[in-house]
């Protein structure tokens, strides 16, 4: 990435891996809307450097005093976030603040990358890399429903769906929740409803759906509501839609930044209760991998588009683009 719109494929030369790390050969490698921030200028990024975070792969070299447990040709995932497990934040249980975090440059749109093994997660055989590489973004998923209280039979609203929207809706439906999916396109709340969603909601022009989600609530209004869009204006509207004692996640960032007009009566005499949720902590990412591994989250449906690490380019604007669901490179 060497700038907005600016992407391309380049030989380096491979890997090397140090004492206490393992080259990873990549088998897939999922494109990310951060990916795409950093693509289209939103975010800015020291240029060039090599994106891809949500990975799957094969180890292809170890080391030196690699512990037994680990060998060439192990299967695993990677968590780009190492955590120091010492300071307060992970004390206190918020490692996704740890205040000595190294964001890891994992590089995951390139043949090879090289990682700590303290950062590997080996994946299981039921485990398919194409599942894997969900891992991160699954991880994230549950770091927010830690905070969000679900009961059996809650109402739960899910505002987007698109692939994070959809993991929502397929970790609330296994919390037992009635689950009402809300977006503009009706392809993919075709996918919403094969992924457990009860209901789909078309967002109208006029109202957002509010009138049509109070209806399918009796007028209540859901219990939870997560909000996987990062605009303002939706965020506002589903604040509006919670019913009382209700809780809102704001699962996504809003760029460019942004800020909404919050009446103090909905916190105060509806008792809604509004939170937020960012990356994850290791325990999530290792739970991920458990969810994928037993079938209790399906991937496979939200996996619209696969590209070859030459065509990089087409599959950045194909998430740009909101052209199906998810797209991943894969080898």
């Amino acid at each position: 990435m060497y700038g907005a719109g600016d992407l391309r494929v380049e030989q380096v030369p491979d890997p090397t891996p140090k004492a206490g790390e393992a080259v990873v050969r990549i088998h897939a490698s999922g494109v990310c809307p951060s990916d795409i921030r950093s693509y289209t200028g939103v975010k800015a990024t020291k240029a060039p450097w090599t994106p891809g975070h949500e990975i799957a792969g094969v180890i292809e070299a170890l080391g030196d005093d690699a512990p037994a447990p680990w060998a060439v040709g192990d299967r695993v995932a990677v968590d780009w976030r190492g955590v120091c497990g010492t300071c307060r934040q992970c004390q206190r249980g918020a490692a996704n603040f740890c205040e000595n975090v190294v964001s890891y440059p994992i590089a995951g749109f390139a043949d090879f990358t090289a990682m700590p093994l303290r950062q590997l997660r080996r994946l299981p055989d039921e485990v398919s890399f194409e599942a894997a590489s969900f891992g991160e973004p699954l991880a994230c998923v549950l770091n927010a429903h830690r905070a969000i209280p679900v009961e059996l039979g809650a109402d739960v609203l899910v505002v987007g769906a698109g692939p994070i929207g959809l993991l929502h809706t397929q970790v609330a439906a296994s919390r037992g929740a009635r689950v009402i999916v809300l977006d503009r396109l009706a392809a993919r709340l075709e996918v919403a409803r094969a992924c457990g969603a009860h209901d789909v909601v078309v967002a109208g022009d006029e109202d957002g759906g509010a009138a049509e989600v109070r209806a399918l609530t009796d007028g209540y209004g859901p219990d939870a509501v997560i909000v996987t869009v990062g605009i303002p204006e939706v965020i506002q509207t589903a604040l509006a839609m919670a019913g009382k004692n209700a809780t809102v996640n704001l699962f996504a960032g809003t760029h460019p930044k942004g800020s909404i007009a919050v009446n103090p009566d909905i916190p105060h005499y509806d008792q809604v209760s509004i939170n937020g949720s960012h990356d994850f902590i290791p325990h999530d990412f290792s739970t991920a991998l458990r969810l994928l591994r037993f079938g209790l989250v399906d991937v496979a449906p939200l996996i619209s588009h696969r590209f070859d690490l030459a065509d990089i380019t087409k599959a950045f604007e194909t998430t740009r683009t909101q052209t199906g669901l998810k797209s991943i490179i894969v080898a």
